[in-house]
């Protein structure tokens, strides 16, 4: 009877204890931080945090955290313009809500007015109240503020699509002019969209390096929701003299479904201040070290004559790229053999011609694309002669677009076989009639290169091997095997329009052949598959991410998750014994030497 009364005791006890830990958790605790930290000032100037629900544990911690880090006045709070409001209200300026805020809150947290006051004589800026109140970048935001920071002041603003670098800059002078020194901005941005969690891994990358290193020129190429918001919490930063990083989280959307999805979100949050009383400094993390990593993506072959011509006749000269420009934005350098000339002119070649050109327009499918880097050491180059190559050059210069692979190799007054970018030196080579380059020439180059550039990694793209064979040649394992002992680090492979092996040699690695990137060959299973390869190429290490692609009525696309493990399957068996594993989780790492 005794032990039947103490469990029943114990039973009634529990529903007591977990009602005391949610009061405590949710509405106690929430005050202690805010009567704790009301007599220091802040050590937080400005943060990033994601807006998606989904990520809700990440945004508590981040705003927990800054409630920790001290006192804050007034919050500025930047958002993407999610459903363009701006656009259809016909003017492209900041939006706010001042009419509504005239009462002194907003959505039941305070409000100072005199905030916005002079700004619309110096920017921009209208008052929308239903694009502030119906827009999550805001909205999904302020509960959390309102549990952790009740007595700050709000300031919402959303950031249209084209604000320029030069807009922002105003903006975050002018706020910086007129709010106290207890004033935080915060970034509501979302990362990689849409993607793959490898391919938002990688994007991740150089989105993170370029808000830490603050590389004004990259903020427009990288992928996140609103680049312009990070560029304003970073200038503000710089402004607050509050540069020291401080890590709070980063996941994706797939690390809180616990499934693997086909596209998934990133999400990132630090903070920027000074003095910090806890938390983790970037600095002293393996996030750091992205401070020094460069991004490159080698696609395959790009053809866009015949029928590849014909489908953009039919749709548009973006055709091509449409279903995988999201994955060829945010990266460094993305790289693709070019197999033919761009002109002015383009004769009517037949179907069955093995004769290429490509009309001047098909630059803006390619720049559109994000390409920056093409190879022209292959077969097709010189389809139009010497002219239609000094044409292609002057299109690809007129568009920004890098190239290597001079097939004058012999001419040194033209352009040459190598283009040098930061710490990467990129070459082309062709092995294949009628301008064939020979072995000797090719590891006389590399021994140069690798000679005058000895710290900087050496690319080596080769245009080899035997058509549609998805085993590479005795003649190119030769012969990349001696280029890796002249120097190369890397060799990527062109031209036989289907994958071939990967193989680790020596402290160098060699992709065999990629296929096709872009192409009409849509006679086998085979032809229509390629790989791209991504590369975060840092000081001491390469880490390598593969990305199987599937081509469809010559449009690219990334493949979905089970036909990207049924692919790498297949190409492990094809390649180095010692990479099977590394291929089949789709990741390599290479130690330089």
């Amino acid at each position: 009877m005794k032990y039947l009364f103490e469990m029943k005791f114990k039973e009634k006890l529990i529903p007591i204890f977990l009602f005391t830990f949610i009061f405590i958790s949710n509405f106690l605790y929430p005050l202690i931080i805010v009567a704790s930290n009301s007599n220091h000032e802040t050590m937080i100037v400005s943060g990033v945090v994601p807006h998606h629900l989904l990520a809700e544990t990440m945004i508590d911690h981040f705003f927990k955290h800054m409630a920790c880090q001290g006192k804050i006045e007034n919050i500025i709070l930047l958002s993407p313009d999610h459903f363009q409001s701006a656009v259809i209200n016909h003017h492209c300026s900041f939006i706010t809500s001042v009419r509504q805020l005239n009462s002194g809150h907003f959505m039941d947290l305070p409000f100072k007015t005199d905030f916005t006051d002079g700004f619309s004589k110096e920017i921009k800026i209208n008052d929308n109240c239903s694009a502030i109140a119906y827009d999550h970048g805001i909205t999904n935001l302020l509960p959390f503020i309102k549990k952790y920071l009740p007595k700050a002041n709000i300031l919402p603003i959303l950031i249209p699509e084209g604000t320029t670098e030069k807009q922002i800059e105003q903006l975050v002078k002018l706020i910086d002019k007129n709010t106290s020194p207890l004033t935080v901005m915060i970034a509501s941005v979302d990362f990689s969209h849409y993607l793959p969690a490898n391919a938002a891994a990688f994007h991740d990358i150089k989105s993170i390096r370029t808000l830490l290193n603050f590389e004004k020129d990259d903020f427009k190429n990288i992928e996140v929701d609103c680049w312009q918001a990070l560029y304003a919490i970073r200038f503000f930063a710089i402004l607050r003299h509050g540069e020291i990083p401080q890590f709070i989280d980063y996941k994706c959307a797939d690390d809180f479904l616990n499934l693997q999805t086909n596209e998934t979100t990133s999400y990132f949050s630090l903070v920027y201040g000074s003095n910090f009383s806890n938390g983790v400094d970037v600095r002293t993390t393996g996030l750091n070290k992205s401070r020094d990593v460069k991004t490159i993506l080698f696609t395959g072959d790009i053809m866009l004559d015949r029928g590849v011509k014909e489908c953009m006749q039919k749709n548009s000269f973006y055709y091509p790229f449409s279903n995988i420009h999201q994955f060829l934005r945010g990266i460094d350098r993305v790289f693709g053999n070019l197999e033919g000339p761009i002109v002015d002119e383009t004769p009517d070649f037949s179907h069955q011609s093995l004769r290429f050109a490509f009309g001047i327009e098909t630059l803006k499918s390619i720049s559109s694309a994000c390409f920056n880097l093409l190879s022209l050491a292959n077969n097709h180059t010189l389809d139009m002669g010497i002219s239609g190559f000094n044409e292609t050059i002057k299109h690809l210069e007129e568009y920004h677009i890098h190239s290597t692979g001079n097939p004058f190799y012999d001419q040194p007054h033209l352009q040459g076989s190598a283009f040098i970018s930061d710490d990467i030196v990129f070459s082309a080579f062709n092995r294949i009639l009628p301008f064939k380059r020979k072995d000797s020439d090719i590891l006389k180059t590399i021994k140069e290169l690798h000679v005058h550039h000895p710290e900087k990694w050496l690319v080596v793209s080769m245009h080899w091997g035997n058509e549609y064979q998805e085993n590479c040649s005795p003649a190119q394992k030769q012969l990349a095997q001696r280029m890796i002992e002249a120097g190369a680090d890397i060799i990527i492979g062109h031209h036989p329009h289907v994958v071939q092996g990967i193989e680790r040699y020596l402290d160098g690695i060699i992709f065999y052949s990629l296929g096709n990137f872009v192409f009409d060959q849509s006679f086998s299973e085979e032809t229509q598959k390629g790989l791209a390869v991504g590369l975060e190429a840092y000081p001491g290490q390469l880490i390598f991410r593969l990305f199987p692609i599937q081509i469809d009525l010559c449009q690219p696309a990334l493949m979905d998750n089970l036909n990207t493990r049924r692919f790498l399957k297949e190409l492990a068996k094809r390649s180095d014994a010692q990479l099977v594993d590394e291929i089949e989780r789709g990741i390599i790492i290479v130690k330089r030497r």
